[in-house]
């Protein structure tokens, strides 16, 4: 039999599962995407992804009984309750694994671990992405938010010397806001208004001006060399020589990602800049690593 396990990926306005083989390191079969949006009722949540995962279970090709869910925070993980108030807030004290339970036909066997959000995706591609060869690495994930992974030896590290309370990285200062205001979309799109006073809906469209509008190649640019202001001291701190970058904004590293470079040297860091490999299944791989 296969090591298996179900990883699972808990969004704002979906929930993601997928069977993944944790010793080949691959996933088994098709994704399983349910939409339903994070503010709704406790009940049509927990039925949503009771549904999900029941369809995840019966197209096992073999009985799974062990599930990582991944959450953003404030969650209690090891006992796997929300603690949150501005996402799924009628869920906050509610148990995940018991609610389940109740709606998954014969569960009882099921196990349900819980992971946060931004360390999945670093424990996703620390185990099988663009980071399985790193000993110690500083995981990035860019999007609507900054979520970070501090990985040594393939585990997460959240507390100590080396690392930020809790290992995040989205509420340190930098500049006149703090990192999460700065690097991420709204971060890139809002430097691009500046610019020009134009509201540009995302990065890609930034990004597809890169060659054409000075603005956009500015804008990218600066991105990456205050990313590399911002992470120098982190790095130092955790003393690891690799960051990966996920989310989104990896898919346009190549126009950021020399700046970066730029601004590592300048502050005497030999670091290589990994892309992420995985993309949005890095999440589900890192959940289902929990077993691993």
């Amino acid at each position: 039999m296969r090591n298996l396990a179900i990883g699972v990926d808990v969004g704002g306005s979906h929930v993601c599962s997928a069977v993944i083989d944790i010793d080949a390191g691959v996933i088994v079969g098709e994704p399983i995407t349910t939409d339903v949006a994070h503010d709704e009722p406790a009940d049509v949540l927990f039925a949503a992804w009771a549904e999900n995962l029941t369809r995840c279970l019966a197209a096992a090709p073999e009985p799974v009984t062990r599930i990582g869910m991944d959450f953003p925070g404030p969650f209690d993980y090891a006992n796997g309750i929300s603690q949150m108030e501005h996402k799924m807030p009628h869920i906050k004290g509610l148990s995940v694994a018991d609610e389940l339970r109740k709606r998954i036909p014969n569960s009882e066997n099921l196990e349900f671990r819980f992971v946060n959000d931004a360390n999945s995706f670093a424990l996703g591609e620390a185990y099988f992405g663009g980071a399985k060869d790193a000993d110690r690495v500083v995981v990035l994930a860019i999007g609507t938010g900054l979520g970070s992974g501090f990985i040594a030896d393939h585990q997460i590290v959240e507390n100590g010397e080396t690392v930020p309370p809790d290992g995040e990285v989205w509420n340190l200062p930098y500049g006149d806001d703090i990192a999460d205001a700065q690097f991420s979309t709204r971060g890139i799109t809002g430097r691009y208004e500046k610019l020009t006073g134009v509201k540009m809906p995302g990065v890609k469209e930034i990004a597809q001006r890169y060659d054409t509008d000075p603005a956009a190649r500015q804008t990218l640019e600066a991105f990456g060399w205050e990313l590399a202001d911002f992470t120098a001291p982190l790095i130092k701190q955790f003393q690891c020589k690799d960051i990966l970058i996920g989310g989104n904004i990896a898919r346009c590293l190549n126009l950021f990602g020399p700046k970066m470079e730029e601004g590592y040297k300048a502050a005497g860091l030999d670091v290589t800049i990994r892309p992420c490999a995985l993309l949005s299944d890095a999440a589900m791989m890192g959940a289902a690593a929990l077993y691993k």
